[in-house]
C-alpha cells in the first residue's frame, strides 16, 4: 500500500463510521446499529446496517459492506488513495508523501489542477473584467446577482484567442497537457488557441465537488448556444450532471424519500438551486443516459424529471424516460405548463407554484400516457396504433411483472382493447428482441458461484469475532477443505494474516481494511454484522466444529470405502486386507465411548 498501516488506521480511529455515513444519508437507531435505505441499491424497506462499535457496514439487500474507508470508496467512487485523501482533510490529518508522489503527479491530478486554475481565471475575470461587462449584464437579466454569482462560480471567457493558454502557460502549465485537457486546441497551422471564446462559463463540479468541465453559453444568436468542455480522463459527458456535488449534499434533509428533480439546461438549476430547491440537477446538453440512470441510482431512490412544456419538451420525455425502466429505478416526470422552462417559471411564479406543479408529478406510464392521448385519436386505428406501440416497446423493457401486470391492464382499459391481444402483441415483440440479442455473439460468460454452506459461514463468523478460535479450529480439523468459493477465500486469508501476525485480530477495520478483494470485503463484514453473547458464540463454534469434524470423518470413510472397492476388483487380496484393517482401525479412533448403566 501506499500509506503505512499506522496512518490509515489514525485516519480510520478519528472517523467514526456513523458519523460519516450519516453525513451522506440519514440513519435511524435500532439498538445497537443503525439502519437505513442503502444507498446503492433501490429498496423500500431498510437493509442498510452500520455497527458503530465494530465501524463496519453491511447491506443484507445487496452485499455491499465493508469500513468507513470501503464506504467512502463506494460512495465517492474514488479509489483508496482518494478516499483516504478525503477522509483525512476532514479529520485535519496531514498525509506524508512519498517521493514518488511528489515527482510523479497523475495525468487525473493534473487534470484537476488546470481545471481548478482555469476557474479561478474565469471567475476572476466575470466578476472584475472591463470586457465582462456584457456578461455580467446577461446574468443580471436572467435575474441574477453578484451573490448567485460567487455562489455557483459563474465565469466568463474573454473574446481574445489566446488569453487562458498564455494565464495557464505562465503558472507551469505544459501545452500538451493543455491540449489533453480540452481546455486549449491547435489549429492545421500550429498555432494554440482556447476552446471557449466570449461565453458565460459553468464551472461543472464532479461528486466531490472538483472542477472536471465547463459549459460556456453565448449571448448572442450565434451557433452553438452552448458548448462544453471536450471529455477528457475526469470528464464523460454522459455520466455527469450539473450542480450534482450541490444536491448530494442536500440529501441529508430529505428524511423519507431521496429524490433528485432533473432538469435540462444549467440555467434552470442554478434557478431552482438558488430558489431553494437544492437537489436540483441538469444534465450536459445530452439525453439522459443509462450511465446517468446508474449515477443516481448511488445517490437517490426516485427521480423526477422536469420537463419544458412544449413540443420539444414533450418529444424529449417520450425518447428518454425509457431508460429508467432499463435500469429499474423509481421515476416520475411533470411537464411544466404554458411552454414555460423551470428558469422561466420560477421568475414568473415563483416557488409555492413550483413546488406545487412538482407535487402532480406522475409515474412514467401516465405521464407517457397522457401526452400520446393528446397527441393521437386512439378511437382511430392509426392512432390507436401508434399508442400501442410507443408502450409496448416500453413494456418489453420492464423487469417487475407486477408492475407490468398494472400496466397492462391500465393500457387495455383505456384503449378499450383486449388486454390478451396487448400481451399477446408484447411477447412477439419480445421474442423478436430475444432472437436479435441471440444472433450476436457474446464473450460474457455468466459468473457461477455455488452458495456458501450456512455452517462455513457461522464457524467464520465465530473465528472473526474471537481470533483464538482460528487455531483451535486448525487444531481440531487440520485437513479440513472449505465447500464454498467465499468460506475458503476467507479462511485461507485468515490463515495469511495469522502467519504473517500471530496475534492479529481478525474483528476490525483494520482486518477488512486488508482485504483487497471488494467481494471478499463484502462477504466478511456480512459476516462479522453477527452478534453473539459469549456463551452462545462458545456454544455454537464446537457445534460447528463437531458438524466440520463429523463431515470429514464421513469424507475419510467414503473414500476408504472407495480403495477397498478398487483393490477388490483388481483381485489384490493383501492390499484389501490391509485396507479393512486401516478402516477398522478408522472407526474404532472415531466412534463415540459407549456408555455402560
Amino acid at each position: 500500500m501506499a500509506y503505512d498501516e499506522k496512518i490509515i488506521e489514525q485516519v480510520q480511529s478519528l472517523n467514526d463510521i456513523a458519523e460519516v455515513i450519516s453525513s451522506y444519508i440519514p440513519l435511524k437507531r435500532t439498538g445497537r446499529s443503525f439502519k437505513a435505505n442503502c444507498p446503492f441499491h433501490n429498496e423500500k424497506t431498510p437493509s442498510f446496517n452500520v455497527n458503530a462499535e465494530k465501524q463496519i457496514f453491511h447491506c443484507f439487500g445487496c452485499g455491499e459492506g465493508g469500513d468507513v474507508i470501503t464506504f467512502v470508496m463506494k460512495y465517492e467512487q474514488l479509489n483508496f488513495p482518494e478516499a483516504l485523501k478525503l477522509l483525512a482533510s476532514r479529520v485535519h490529518v496531514t498525509l506524508p508523501e512519498s517521493k514518488f508522489q511528489r515527482s510523479e503527479k497523475s495525468n487525473a491530478d493534473l487534470m484537476y489542477q488546470i481545471y481548478e486554475k482555469a476557474q479561478e481565471f474565469y471567475h476572476a475575470s466575470f466578476m472584475k473584467s472591463p470586457a465582462a461587462g456584457r456578461a455580467r449584464a446577461y446574468w443580471k437579466s436572467r435575474g441574477f446577482g453578484e451573490k448567485e454569482a460567487e455562489q455557483f462560480g459563474i465565469g466568463y471567457s474573454f473574446e481574445d484567442w489566446q488569453k487562458l493558454c498564455e494565464n495557464l502557460t505562465q503558472k507551469g502549465f505544459s501545452q500538451d497537457a493543455l491540449l489533453k485537457s480540452g481546455l486549449i486546441a491547435r489549429s492545421s497551422q500550429g498555432t494554440y488557441y482556447d476552446w471557449f471564446r466570449g461565453r458565460l462559463m459553468f464551472p461543472i463540479r464532479n461528486a466531490q465537488g472538483r472542477v472536471v468541465a465547463f459549459g460556456g453559453r453565448v449571448f448572442s444568436d450565434e451557433t452553438p448556444k452552448y458548448l462544453n468542455s471536450q471529455e477528457s480522463e475526469i470528464f464523460k459527458k454522459r455520466r455527469e450532471f450539473y450542480g450534482l456535488f450541490v444536491a448530494k449534499n442536500s440529501l441529508t434533509q430529505q428524511k423519507d424519500m431521496r429524490r433528485f428533480l432533473i432538469v435540462e439546461g444549467y440555467m434552470d438549476c442554478i434557478q431552482l438551486q438558488a430558489h431553494g430547491f437544492l437537489n436540483a440537477v441538469a444534465t450536459l446538453g445530452t439525453a439522459l443516459t443509462e450511465e446517468h440512470v446508474r449515477v443516481l441510482k448511488r445517490y437517490i431512490d426516485e427521480a423526477i424529471v422536469v420537463y419544458d412544456g412544449d413540443r420539444a419538451g414533450e418529444q424529449a420525455a417520450l425518447r428518454g424516460l425509457d431508460v429508467f425502466l432499463v435500469e429499474g429505478m423509481n421515476a416520475r416526470a411533470v411537464s411544466l405548463p404554458d411552454g414555460l422552462d423551470p428558469d422561466d417559471f420560477l421568475r414568473e411564479r415563483g416557488e409555492d407554484a413550483f413546488r406545487a406543479e412538482i407535487e402532480q408529478a406522475q409515474d412514467i406510464f401516465d405521464f407517457k400516457l397522457k401526452i400520446l392521448l393528446g397527441r393521437f385519436n386512439k378511437t382511430d386505428s392509426s392512432g390507436l396504433l401508434k399508442i400501442t406501440s410507443e408502450f409496448l416497446d416500453m413494456f418489453s423493457k420492464i423487469s417487475n411483472q407486477v408492475l407490468l401486470d398494472r400496466y397492462l391492464k391500465k393500457l387495455a382499459g383505456v384503449l378499450g382493447i383486449d388486454e390478451r391481444s396487448v400481451r399477446t402483441e408484447l411477447e412477439k415483440l419480445k421474442s423478436k428482441t430475444k432472437g436479435m440479442e441471440r444472433s450476436k455473439p457474446s464473450d460474457s460468460k455468466p459468473e457461477l458461484r455455488a452458495s456458501e454452506p450456512v455452517y462455513e459461514k457461522m464457524l467464520l463468523s465465530f473465528i472473526l469475532h474471537y481470533s483464538p478460535y482460528f487455531k483451535e479450529f486448525r487444531q481440531a480439523v487440520p485437513l479440513y477443505q472449505f465447500i464454498g468459493e467465499r468460506t475458503r477465500e476467507l479462511f485461507q486469508f485468515i490463515g495469511e494474516r495469522a502467519q504473517a501476525q500471530p496475534d492479529s485480530d481478525f474483528s476490525g477495520p483494520r482486518f477488512l481494511n486488508a482485504i483487497e478483494s471488494s467481494p471478499l470485503k463484502s462477504f466478511a463484514s456480512e459476516l462479522m454484522m453477527m452478534d453473539w453473547e459469549t456463551e452462545d458464540r462458545e456454544k455454537g463454534f464446537y457445534d460447528c466444529v463437531q458438524k466440520i469434524k463429523k463431515m470429514a470423518q464421513d469424507t475419510s470413510l467414503e473414500e476408504m470405502r472407495r480403495r477397498i472397492e478398487r483393490a477388490e476388483k483388481l483381485g489384490d487380496q493383501a492390499l484389501v486386507t490391509k485396507l479393512i484393517q486401516e478402516y477398522q482401525e478408522f472407526l474404532g479412533a472415531v466412534k463415540p465411548p459407549t456408555t455402560t448403566v
